[in-house]
């Protein structure tokens, strides 16, 4: 699922539709701060500002990646991201190479997209540590 974005949240924007863990989603409506969007294909593409630990994003039609400002993020964080769609675009199809930096990571595909491209991601932990959402 994917919600719309009453008021803004952790650093994205109200308005915004986006894809968040399923019990921050189901927070987001209960207090009022976003409304349910059936389906991911919604998602509103381009980079990102969020201080959570995974979500999904959308590389935009005409562009080959998307850039995520993220706090949690330096040069050495683990992240992964996979397309996260039935219909994926014929020629974004896969996502080669995922680039952290201090406060981001840029998640790229092979190709420029030609539709938007749903990509989820998320930031993996080194064992015994702890990140927190």
């Amino acid at each position: 699922m994917a919600i719309n974005l009453n008021r803004a949240y952790r650093g994205l924007a109200a308005g915004t539709i986006v894809g968040l863990s399923s019990n921050i989603e189901a927070s987001l409506i209960a207090a009022g701060m976003a409304t349910a969007n059936a389906s991911k294909a919604n998602i509103t593409p381009g980079a990102i500002t969020y201080d959570g630990i995974q979500g999904t994003v959308a590389i935009a039609a005409g562009q080959g990646s998307v850039t995520i400002t993220n706090p949690n993020i330096d040069a050495n964080t683990k992240v992964i991201a996979n397309i996260a769609q039935a219909a994926a675009d014929g020629t974004l199809t896969s996502l080669p190479r995922i680039v952290p930096a201090a406060g981001s990571v840029t998640i790229y595909g092979n190709a420029n997209a030609t539709a938007a491209v749903v990509v989820d991601w998320s930031i993996v932990a080194a064992p015994g540590l702890t990140v927190a959402n």
